[in-house]
C-alpha cells in the first residue's frame, strides 16, 4: 500500500513538473516577477503569425502604443509573411516557438527538438535578419529532454504567470475578464493571436491595464526588474 502511495505521489510530481513551466525542475523559465514593485505587465502572444487575426491585434497595439511579444511557429513565417513583417516594423520582439509546433514536441528526442528549435531560428533570421533570444516550448511543457536539447542555445525561456486558456474559451469577454481577475504587477500574460477573439480581449484588457495604472512593457524590460 505504502509502495503504491509513493508511485503516485511520484507520478503526480513528474506530471506536474513537466506541464507547470513555472516549475523550474528541468527548464528555468522566466514567467514573470513576484512581489514586483512596479505596476508593469508583459504581454505575449503564441503560435502566429495567423493571416486575418495577427495583424488586428497589432492594430490594437499600436492603438495603445504597447509593445509585446510574438512567440512564432517557423513553419508559419513564410505563408504569413506579410504580417510577420508588421510585427517587426511596428517594433514588437521576436520568440521561438519550434518550427512545426507539434502536440509530440515533448516526446521527441534531444537531438530531434534541437532540430525543430534550430529550424526556426533559421526561418526568423532569413525573414527577420536575426535571431531571437527568447524561447518557448510548445504547450509549455519542459522535461529532462528539452533541457538537454537546450544546452546548445544561449536562451531565455519565457513561460507566464496569467492564462486565460483562451483556446477554449466562448469569447472575447470571458478571455478579458480571465485576465483581468489574474493580474498582478510583474505579470507576464500569454494570449493566443491565432484565435478571432483575440484581438477584441486585448483591447479590453489594454483598456483596464491603463485605467488602472498599469505600464504595458517588453520583456527585455520587464526582465531587467528582476531581483538579483
Amino acid at each position: 500500500m505504502y509502495i503504491l502511495v509513493i508511485i503516485v505521489l511520484v507520478l503526480a510530481f513528474l506530471v506536474w513538473s513537466a506541464a507547470d513551466i513555472s516549475s523550474g525542475v528541468y527548464v528555468k523559465t522566466f514567467c514573470g516577477i513576484k512581489n514586483c514593485d512596479e505596476k508593469i505587465v508583459s504581454l505575449t502572444f503564441d503560435d502566429g503569425p495567423e493571416t486575418g487575426t495577427t495583424e488586428k491585434v497589432l492594430e490594437i497595439l499600436k492603438k495603445y502604443d504597447a509593445k509585446a511579444t510574438f512567440f512564432c511557429i517557423g513553419r508559419k513565417i513564410e505563408p504569413n509573411y506579410a504580417v510577420f513583417k508588421q510585427i517587426i516594423t511596428f517594433g514588437h520582439t521576436l520568440g521561438n516557438h519550434s518550427f512545426h509546433h507539434n502536440d509530440n514536441f515533448s516526446l521527441l528526442l534531444p537531438s530531434e527538438m534541437r532540430k525543430e528549435i534550430e529550424m526556426c531560428q533559421a526561418e526568423i533570421r532569413k525573414h527577420a535578419g536575426y535571431e531571437p533570444i527568447f524561447f518557448r516550448p510548445p504547450l509549455g511543457v519542459t522535461n529532462p529532454m528539452l533541457a538537454i536539447a537546450l544546452k546548445t542555445f544561449k536562451f531565455e525561456i519565457v513561460g507566464w504567470n496569467v492564462r486565460p486558456f483562451d483556446t477554449s474559451a466562448k469569447n472575447a469577454e470571458e478571455v478579458s475578464q480571465r485576465v483581468i481577475r489574474k493580474i498582478k504587477p510583474g505579470a507576464v500574460v500569454l494570449l493566443h493571436d491565432r484565435m478571432s477573439h483575440t484581438p477584441e480581449a486585448l483591447e479590453t484588457i489594454l483598456e483596464w491595464l491603463y485605467a488602472n495604472g498599469y505600464k504595458v512593457v517588453p520583456l527585455e524590460e520587464m526582465m531587467s526588474h528582476r531581483k538579483q
